[in-house]
């Protein structure tokens, strides 16, 4: 005998930067919300820990005081520039709005907090989805816990192993549009400016990259990834290529000459937006990760996740306000991603392209940066 359904208008799988952006987004809309988390916060996070200006923007726009709010990390965890770092040379990007470097258990609590204080939603935490199916023109959710929750729409903000993604349609991994990525916290790196992050390039493993991005207190998220199609085709165990840059690179080497390891080194894979995906159907939308929306050039994938995460609630408003969850009006949805993401996610492919194919215009871009317009330029395309 089935638990009877509890039932909603929305349900969002997942709690992290995606899902809690949704649910801030739909605070207003007279919807009757559940969000489903299979962690319990505060939860960490593997990633790089970078926090960008479109972050901060997209939470200004649902609601100025977010922002407000945001400005509390400032005095721990803002990042005024970035130091990149090629052949014994340096380029100094300046930002000119905000952004920082802050541990996801920390940065995704924030987000958690803000939720729990102002969406007016359901929320669920600890408790994993084992079961989705449709049935009658809604969605219906198992967890593990027994509960079932009823929508006539799920938005999957549940990330890159997205469990509503494997449901409802296909996603493998598709080498050329994926990173492995590593990543560890030292301590006792010389050098370091907290306000500054740092990225190395190497030509053995270009267009990847090593970064550094200190965290207050004298730590620092240390990280390498590459093209998961790089790895097999190389056959590069990552883990030893992670040492073995910080080994092979005179800068970094004399930097982490007296460091110390925190903890194991991590991996964990980015899906990149280079490739395009099917992000919504018959009664659901994917956000975030699960969309794929990682920037190919940078790796970081918040900004891109929260501002899906805002679309994914306008576009559960205009559904409900006209009852269709159809795969017809849902796609919508995936033509106001391409809308606000498409032209730069392919720019960016098409740069990590061509610095693949032609590594000495990493170069020309070192030699470029020395001027200060041309600098400029580059840094508004950052």
């Amino acid at each position: 005998m089935h638990t009877p359904s509890e039932k909603f208008d929305v349900i969002i799988a997942g709690a992290g930067p995606a899902g809690s952006t949704c649910a801030l987004a739909l605070k207003d809309a007279g919807l009757k919300v559940v969000v489903v988390e299979k962690s319990s916060f505060p939860r960490d996070k593997v990633c790089g820990d970078a926090i960008p200006g479109r972050a901060v923007k997209i939470l200004k726009s649902i609601d100025p005081e977010y922002g407000i709010a945001m400005r509390s990390l400032a005095e721990k965890y803002e990042t005024r520039s970035t130091a990149l770092h090629y052949d014994r040379r340096q380029l100094i990007i300046n930002w000119a709005g905000e952004a920082y470097t802050s541990p996801r258990i920390h940065f995704d609590n924030f987000l958690f907090g803000l939720m729990q204080r102002h969406a007016g939603a359901t929320i669920i935490t600890g408790d994993s989805p084992q079961q989705l199916i449709r049935s009658d023109g809604d969605v219906v959710l198992s967890l593990a816990s027994g509960r079932r929750l009823q929508s006539p729409l799920i938005i999957g903000a549940d990330g890159a192993h997205s469990f509503v993604g494997r449901s409802f349609c296909s996603h493998a991994i598709a080498r050329d549009h994926h990173v492995a990525s590593v990543r560890a916290y030292y301590s006792g790196v010389q050098g370091l400016d907290e306000n500054t992050n740092e990225v190395y390039f190497d030509k053995r493993y270009l267009p990847s990259y090593l970064w550094v991005f200190p965290i207050p207190g004298g730590l620092a998220n240390v990280g390498f990834g590459m093209l998961s199609a790089e790895i097999v085709r190389r056959k590069i165990n990552i883990k030893q290529a992670f040492y073995a840059f910080i080994n092979n690179v005179p800068a970094l080497r004399e930097k982490f000459s007296t460091a110390r390891q925190e903890g194991s080194l991590e991996g964990f894979g980015l899906p990149l937006g280079s490739l395009k995906v099917q992000m919504s159907g018959d009664n659901f939308m994917l956000a975030g990760d699960a969309a794929s929306l990682i920037d190919p050039i940078t790796g970081e994938g918040i900004g891109n996740a929260m501002l899906s995460g805002k679309l994914a609630a306008e576009r559960a408003i205009r559904c409900h306000g006209v009852g269709d969850f159809a795969a017809s009006f849902m796609g919508n949805y995936d033509a106001a991603i391409d809308g606000a993401l498409g032209s730069e996610l392919k720019a960016r492919y098409k740069a990590q392209r061509l610095l693949f194919r032609f590594p000495f215009l990493l170069d020309a871009i070192f030699t470029a940066g020395q001027n200060k317009f041309l600098r400029q330029m580059m840094q508004q395309g950052l």
